[in-house]
Order: structure tokens, then sequence, then C-alpha cells
């Protein structure tokens, strides 16, 4: 009797079609390497790379994982990478994604620091940087409009999204943000899972 082999996949995330980690730690690595900033301005690259091009994921498992991914503590743009390729090709998968989300801004820093670093100070340079300042402003905005326009017309998603504002227009330090609208979240749509998972046999966590 031979023995039990070890796999990296989850049983509970088996793929259409077979995307090797080599594909995952490249299509990861280039959404690194060519986004302007991180966090939410690299959902927007993400999404298009791993929902509208690749077809890796849908529309919904993207939502899914980008709100698991800004309520837990961490880089938005890492525990995003980790919950995708885990969601793709499992443990390993998520360890290709993550890797390929990091190398692009390491490699880059190190280049910066060797080379580029007296070159800061000159106008052009300085004003190359503004201008991706407000690249990355759009990228933000694009965002949020996509996610929104995605989630259902509910009066408990227009609650959570006032109180958040609420938390910051009062001056509150972001997080506390996160954690009321989290919180009310999680008490408005409690009781709604079990009969939302009944009724469509694929309820989401």
């Amino acid at each position: 009797m031979s023995p039990p082999q070890l796999s990296c996949a989850s049983p509970h995330d088996e793929s259409p079609q077979h995307i090797s980690y080599m594909s995952l730690f490249w299509a990861f690595f280039r959404i690194g390497l060519f986004t302007l900033g991180g966090g939410f301005a690299m959902a927007t690259v993400m999404r298009h790379e791993l929902v509208l091009k690749r077809r890796w994921l849908s529309e919904d498992e993207f939502i899914s994982a980008m709100s698991t991914a800004t309520a837990v503590p961490g880089a938005i743009a890492v525990n995003l990478a980790f919950l995708q390729g885990r969601r793709v090709r499992g443990k390993c998968g998520a360890t290709a994604a993550t890797l390929g989300t990091i190398c692009p801004s390491f490699f880059v820093i190190l280049l910066i620091a060797w080379f580029a670093l007296p070159y800061l100070e000159n106008p052009r340079v300085a004003a190359f940087f503004k201008g991706c300042g407000i690249a990355v402003a759009g990228q933000i905005a694009f965002a949020g409009f996509t996610f929104a326009r995605r989630l259902r017309r509910d009066w408990r998603n227009f609650a959570v999204c006032a109180l958040g504002l609420l938390v910051v227009g009062l001056g509150l330090h972001p997080v506390w943000a996160i954690v009321a609208a989290a919180g009310l979240g999680f008490v408005l749509y409690l009781r709604s899972i079990p009969s939302d998972s009944a009724g469509n046999g694929n309820g989401h966590v």
C-alpha cells in the first residue's frame, strides 16, 4: 500500500482549466510590475487580468475576495493575491500569486536605491511622480465605481456605506470606519445567510 501523496491544491478549488503555477506567478508579476500604486489601485488591474481577460474568476468571487482583503490586516494587494491564488490553485497557488505580486516592487525599489536616488530631485522626475499620483487617484475612483455597480441595490448596503462615510467624516481613524462597517454588515446579513444559502444552494461566506 503506497503512502498518501501530499498535494498543494485544495480539494474545494477545482478549476475547469489547468492553470500552472508559473502562469499564476507570471500573471501576478505583470500585475505588480505595471500597476502604479497598490491596494485599490492594483485591484482594477487585477480584475481586468483575472476576471475579464483570463476568466479565472467570476465577478462575484473577485468582489468577495476584495472585501476580505480589505477587512483583514496587511497590505491589500498581498492579501488579495493570496486569496485569489488560493481560490484558483490552492495553497501553492497562493504562494505563487503572493511572490508574483511582491517581487516587482522589491526589485524596482532596489533599482531606485542603486541608480535613481540622485535624480529624484530633478523637476522632470518630480513632475512624473505627480502625474503618477493623479493616475492612482483615478484608478481608485474607477475601482470604487466598478465594485459599487456590482453590489445589489439593498438598503443594507447603503446603511453599511453610510456608516463608514460617517465615521470618516467625524475625523476618526479610517480603521474604525472599516471596523464599524464590517460589524454592521455582519449584524445585518447574519440572519439572511442561511436563507440565501438554502434558496440558491451555493451561498457565499
